[in-house]
This record gives C-alpha cells, structure tokens and sequence, in this order.
C-alpha cells in the first residue's frame, strides 16, 4: 500500500479510536487503561492432602479505599461446587488446612497481635486458637495439628538506629527489595505449640530464615537458610534441620550456591533445589536429595542435571518429583525422571506456583491473554505427549469477554545464525494490508523470557492503533544455556541487533511503519531500550522504566551485589571486569541520543535505585532532548499499584502520541482513582 493510502488508513483508525474514547462502553476487543482497575487475582492458599479441596482467593481493587481485598474460596475438584468461606469484610489471610482436612485455620490481624482462627471446611463453627502476639506469617501445621510454624522478622542481636530518625547499617543487608530497611532484624523461624500455647522461637543472631517444612513424623523441620555475613553478598543458602522444641539446630549443607525449597519425601529423605554458583542468579538448578540424619556429608543424589533450562519451582508427591523450568519463552511443567525431565504442559503460560496431592498438580500462572488464573493437570493420566492443563479458576473470564484481548502472532528471525522468537500484537481495528505505528517493547532479566507473559501494555498499545513487537534475543531463558549465557558482558552487543532485526522484519513483513516506530522496556529492557537510542536515531520515543544506565554505580547502589558480579565478570575495579562494566553502559554514550525518551522509576526502588533514571533525565535535559521523568514515590521495582498502572498507561499513550504520531495531545495525568468501577465476586459461580 502506498504512503498516501497510509496516511489515510491512520486518519480512520484515529477517528475510530476517538470515537472508542467517547463512548467507553461501547466497545468491543479493545483493552484501555481504566480496565486495570477491575482486573481481578486469583490464589491458591492451599490443597488438602487427598487433592480434592482446594483453598483459593479471588482479589479485587477497592478504588475507594485504594486496596486489594480478597475473599477465600474452596472448590470441591470433584464436583466443581464452590463455596465462599470468608468475605473482604471478614478480614482473614493466610487460610491452611489442618493435616487432617477436618478444619482451616485463617489469620486476622487485631491490636493485640495476630490472631489464630479455625473454622470448619463448609466456614462454619469459627472459633479463636489464640494470639501468640506479633505479626505472623504464614502456618505450616506439624502432621499431628498440634503445632505450628512461621517465619517472620525480629530484632537479632543489638541495634542502635531509630527508623524515624537513624538507620545504621554494619553490612550490605540492611535493606532489600520487598523487605525495606531491615532496620536490625532477620526472618525467624517461630513454632507455636497448640497446647501450651507457648512461642518456641528458633533463636539465632546470624541466619535468616526463607523456608521450613515439617518432617512426616512432626518431630523435625528442615530450614533453608542465609547467614548475616551473605545478605546481598551473594546466593549462599544452607539447609539446617532442628527440633520440633526448636533446639539442637545443625547444618546439613555446606554448598557455596543456593540450597532451597527443601520439601521432604515420603521416606523420610528430604528434596531440594541447588546450584553450585554463589554469584549465577539463573544458574543450573539441579534437584538433589539427602538423609537428614547425615546430611551432604552422606553423600546426595542429584535429579534433573541433564535439564537446559532455568528451574524455579519444587514439589513432591511420595516418590515423585516435579519442576517447572523455563522452556521456550515459558513456565512449564516438567516430571524429573533421574537425570532427565518430562515436560507435562505444552506451553503458552507461565506457571509461578506449584501444588501436588492426590494424583494432581495445582498452578497459579499466566498466559499472553490470560491475566492470571489457576490450573489443574491429572498426573495419573497416562501419555507421553505435553498437555494442556485444565482452568480451574479463571477470575477475569467475563472480564476478557467484555473487554478483548489480543492473540499475538508468532514469528522466528535468523540473525547471525541463531534464530530469535517473537510475536507481533496487531491493532484490532487496522485493515489488513496496512501497516501500523511499532512499539518494540524488550524484556527484563536479561535472563527473563516473553512468551507466557501478560502485561496490559501488549492490549493498550494496540486499541490505540500501535502494533507491539515482542521478542527473546540472546539471554533469554528457556533455549538453553548456552542461548542464555551468551548475554553475560554482553548487554547491548548482540541482543540490541537481534531486536533491530526483529523491526526489520516487522517493516518487511508488512506489519510496521519504518517512520513511526517506538522502544520500550523494564528493568534490563529499559537499559537494553536506552542502550538503543545511543546506537540509532530511528525510534521517535522511548519509555524506559527502572532502569540503570551507568554499571558501575549500578553495582554501588543494588541491592544484590552478585547479580552484576556474575554478569560483568567480576567488581568494578578488577581488570577483568573494568572494561565490561564500562561497554556495557549507556551513559557514556548519551550525548548522541536524540530521541524523546519518558522515564518512570519507583522511589522505592533498591534493586535499580531511582539514581540511575535521575542520571539519565539529567543528561537528556542537559542535551536539550524532548523527555519526562515520572517518579512514583510508593513503587518498588516495577509498577505494582493499579492506580500507578493506570497512570503510566495514559502517560505513555500521550508521550507517543505527541512524538511518535506528530498529534498535538494534552497530558493524560488525571487522577486514575476517583470513579469506583469494582466488581464484587459472586459467592456461587
């Protein structure tokens, strides 16, 4: 088509997006920022011991008191019958079943503490256990009810700061993403004996603990593990087991990598995930199992070392052992068979957690046009072929029907040899034959993956006429090791001209206007994005969002110090690495950018310290180059709360359109939270 007809085909198609904006209601296949607020969650709380009870929550957004609130489900996965057991107003979390299935304890938070409920399974007969005092985590029941554990933080050892006025740190770990100022705590392990009613903390001034479970017999957990000395050092984490009494703690690993997820088997031996690198945060994960009377020193016997791929999930039912791992752009599910694995589902999603009784599987996850659901997969069924697991919970399905979502279309570019996979979300009401304004949006990690991932951009963009071209370059997961690693020192080399010929293959497809074309990204995605706005001038607009342009202060400034350590060969100052960190930095380069770049960083950020986008709308500025810088003051790393969400959306749809198509816009930056447009759950559906 020529350039005229073009022009033409965009007229219309902006007409028809006005006319969309006018009458929201109206319209059909089309995703716009507002429809984040009634997006809903869905989560598995836990799966009885038969498999045939599941506990699971349905989350909303409260636009009028600014929260999500959650309501408890239980299915019969039998029958499919549903029942609510306790409502937003009820004011419970962390719902458990007792070991046998006979009650379900929940959580309410009281200003004496924590308090302890139990109810019976059809949420009747609600009785108070007790308030062991405190903010508690989540339960974990001894097999004979009548214990429980949790890990939850608390001051160890002396500390002198004031968190209104001084934080003192001693180590790197005095703050981490997601746990903030640490302000002299670690994470604890409690047990609570039922009886009694007595706390028996597990006491030590050095570990922090990640995970516990209990042994068949309730005699013993197992914790996973990091001492003081490693916080944010690197990956180090140990297995120690101690008494139900929590005395007698001792080692049983002595690993240098990550030691995790320990889960125990039906022969008293206990199952965990381990790598060998202290610094490899995507590093071979292998599944190894040991005698806890002897520890690794009785030697292990280790699963799934033949696996490629990324592994990040654990569980066991009796002998039987099952991972996800990456695969292709994927989450999948696989069965460890010695030192092989089976895939069971056959792509198209991410699952992030993963249950396992009575014959079968349970899954939170995702998909490209699934916002999140959870799944089920018979592990009885016989057959060797992946499948597709079946949607238990699917809480946006009237939410995806009303709205409409875009089924992207795959593609596969050879560049240098290696192919690279993508998919292209086309706008809905473009014609066919007609080209569309490109958005390229790059992915996080550089060790992270698109393929199974839902993000609300992939559906905005295209309403408004864009077209969005995702991709996985060199150090994607789920292609192997050796795809994966490539990207190590390499940051804005090879994975930058990959996704340059993924645009050239959309423009030559068919699919994209060389003249109207945009980049964006998260986290790494934002850094690969800034990188390529050094190396081209033919984005008209950037949107870069918690990224890091300058390693070497990257380095000074994260969180987890291993992570550029590994990726960069070392510490800035060490002659291996000096040079890497110094390629590998968009900063350096910054005096040829030209395109008109929206900046967006969480203040709350550690991993990426707002620094870096400080660093960068800074030089911009000072060059004269067209750009903003949207801080959001409660924001860590990535944009979390829907009314921020709905914001950036609108923030992002004007700046390109203001500088990609040239239109003359207003600034989208109302308040996203003042019409109540939350939909309540039905208890029976």
């Amino acid at each position: 088509m020529n350039r005229k007809a073009d022009v033409r085909a965009l007229i219309v198609l902006l007409l028809a997006m006005l006319l969309g904006l006018l009458l929201p209601h109206d319209r059909a296949g089309a995703m716009t920022p507002d429809d984040i607020f009634t997006m809903r969650t869905a989560g598995v709380a836990d799966l009885d011991s038969a498999g045939r009870r599941l506990l699971y929550t349905i989350g909303t957004w409260n636009q009028k008191t600014g929260r999500r609130e959650s309501s408890l489900f239980v299915r019969d996965l039998d029958t499919g019958r549903d029942l609510l057991l306790l409502a937003v107003a009820d004011g419970g979390r962390g719902a458990r079943w007792l070991p046998d299935g006979s009650a379900i304890s929940y959580l309410i938070d009281g200003d004496q503490g924590t308090e302890i409920w139990l109810m019976d399974p059809d949420g009747g007969d609600r009785r108070l256990l007790g308030v062991p005092g405190g903010r508690i985590g989540s339960l974990q029941w001894s097999p004979d009810g009548g214990a429980a554990a949790w890990i939850a933080p608390a001051v160890a050892g002396d500390y002198c700061g004031d968190p209104e006025r001084w934080i003192v740190a001693d180590d790197p770990g005095y703050r981490h993403l997601g746990d903030g100022y640490r302000e002299g705590k670690l994470r604890r392990l409690h047990i609570y004996d039922v009886a009694s009613g007595d706390i028996l903390p597990v006491v030590t001034d050095s570990l922090d603990v990640r995970a516990a479970a209990w042994s068949p017999d309730g005699t013993h957990l197992v914790l996973s593990a990091k001492r003081r000395a490693d916080l944010n050092r690197n990956l180090n984490t140990d297995l120690w087991l101690t008494g139900r009494d929590g005395q007698g703690l001792r080692l049983l690993t002595g690993n240098p990598g990550a030691d995790d997820q320990p889960v125990w088997m039906a022969d008293g031996r206990v199952a965990y995930l381990r790598a060998t690198d202290p610094l490899w945060e995507s590093a071979p994960r292998a599944v190894a199992i040991l005698d806890p009377d002897m520890g690794e020193d009785g030697g292990l016997e280790r699963r799934a070392e033949g696996f490629d791929n990324m592994v990040r999930r654990l569980a066991v039912m009796k002998e039987r052992i099952f991972v996800t791992g990456a695969n292709r752009g994927c989450l999948d599910v696989f069965e460890v068979l010695g030192n092989e694995v089976r895939p069971l589902t056959a792509g198209g999603h991410d699952f992030w957690s993963l249950r396992v009784s009575g014959g079968r599987l349970v899954m939170t996850g995702a998909g490209q046009t699934l916002p999140g659901a959870i799944f089920t997969l018979d592990v009885q069924a016989t057959g060797e072929k992946p499948r597709t697991p079946d949607v238990l919970v699917d809480p946006n399905r009237q939410w995806r029907q009303r709205v409409g979502l875009v089924d992207p279309e795959p593609f596969r570019v050879e560049v240098d040899g290696r192919p690279i996979e993508g998919w292209y979300f086309r706008p809905p009401a473009l014609d066919p034959g007609c080209r569309a304004p490109l958005v390229l949006s790059i992915h996080g990690g550089p060790e992270w993956m698109y393929g199974g991932y839902f993000l609300p951009e992939f559906h905005i963009l295209p309403t408004y006429g864009y077209g969005v071209l995702i991709a996985n370059p060199t150090g994607s997961s789920g292609y192997g090791y050796a795809f994966q690693n490539g990207v190590r020192g390499d940051w804005v080399g090879r994975p930058a001209r990959e996704l340059l010929a993924c645009v050239d293959f959309a423009v030559a497809r068919g699919w994209a206007d060389s003249t109207a074309l945009a980049v964006m990204g998260g986290s790494y995605g934002g850094h690969l994005a800034a990188a390529l706005t050094t190396q081209t001038d033919r984005f008209k607009a950037a949107a870069v969002d918690r990224m890091f342009p300058d390693l070497v202060a990257f380095w000074g400034t994260t969180d987890e110090k291993w992570f550029p350590e590994w990726e960069f060969f070392g510490r800035p100052w060490e002659p291996r690495a000096r040079e890497v960190y110094r390629r590998n930095s968009p900063t350096l380069l910054v005096d040829r950018v030209t395109t008109p770049t929206l900046i967006s960083h969480g203040m709350e950020d550690y991993r990426c310290l707002i620094a870096g986008a400080e660093m960068w709308f800074s030089s911009l500025q000072a060059l004269g180059v067209p750009s903003r810088f949207i801080r959001f003051l409660h924001e860590g790393h990535g944009i979390r709360d829907p009314r921020d969400q709905v914001f950036y959306q609108r923030q992002l749809l004007a700046f390109f359109d203001r500088h990609v198509l040239g239109l003359a816009v207003g600034d989208e930056a109302e308040d996203p939270g003042t019409d109540d447009e939350t939909e309540s759950f039905p208890r029976n559906e």
